[in-house]
């Protein structure tokens, strides 16, 4: 019975290793190291990357609670290869990233700043401690929904979109996570450099581009279709 007993607690052990949390630092990010700024002259890198052939560059602003904003999130991403990771470059790129469950939103009073959402210095991520993950932030208008799984589901399902909408990301890093019972935790913002934790994210300027809109002639024949649908609806 004894040796039972210690078989159990080991497999547990094992168990709860496997699914530990990591620390990171979420109590802020420093306008040195990331800002973001709407880019509608230019469309998603995700969507082609074609020109729009009209449009503004011009720093973030708004109430993302109002819709008129924008949203942010931590994404990581396990295959650490030992150096910096490319940054996600199609549907398909996207969607190897997972959400760390950490959030942020667009400063309303500083243009192009990040205010982080429900900050916390000891904040913990999905990757056990003394695992290294790749990192990235990814920013979207919040007509998009409020949530990154919200902004995803539009973004995989749907094939057009309306003007306003932004999507964008932040250069990459990589990160060994921390114990969670160590603070502040590993740090995900800095200035270029590396630290005992790895490559903390910098990208001021983070270029949020424009998603693709329907020309207006696909728009109409959009329309035409759905009133022929309702016609032969009625007739029958």
């Amino acid at each position: 019975m004894k040796k039972l007993v210690i078989t159990i607690g080991c497999i547990l052990a094992v168990a709860g290793a496997a699914f530990a949390q990591g620390n990171v630092n979420w109590s802020g990010i420093s306008f040195s190291a990331m800002t973001a700024q709407t880019n509608a002259t230019e469309i998603s890198p995700l969507f082609g990357g074609a020109a729009t052939g009209t449009g503004t560059i011009g720093a973030t602003g708004g109430a993302a609670s109002a819709g008129t904003g924008f949203y942010y999130e931590l994404l990581y991403n396990g295959a650490f290869s030992g150096s910096q990771a490319a940054g996600p470059s199609s549907i398909a790129s996207l969607l190897s990233w997972s959400d760390a469950g950490l959030s942020a939103s667009n400063n309303p009073v500083t243009l192009g700043r990040l205010a982080v959402i429900n900050g916390n210095a000891g904040a913990t991520v999905p990757w056990s401690p003394g695992t290294t993950d790749n990192i990235v932030v990814v920013g979207w208008s919040a007509d998009l929904g409020a949530t990154w799984g919200a902004a995803l589901s539009v973004l995989t399902n749907s094939s057009t979109f309306a003007p306003g909408n932004f999507l964008g990301f932040s250069t990459t890093g990589y990160i060994t996570t921390l114990a969670t019972t160590t603070s502040p935790g590993s740090t995900l913002f800095g200035n270029g450099t590396l630290t005992a934790q790895g490559l903390p994210i910098f990208s001021v300027l983070t270029q949020l581009y424009a998603l693709p809109v329907p020309e207006p002639t696909t728009m109409a024949l959009a329309g035409l279709g759905g009133l022929a649908m309702l016609l032969i609806r009625r007739r029958k």
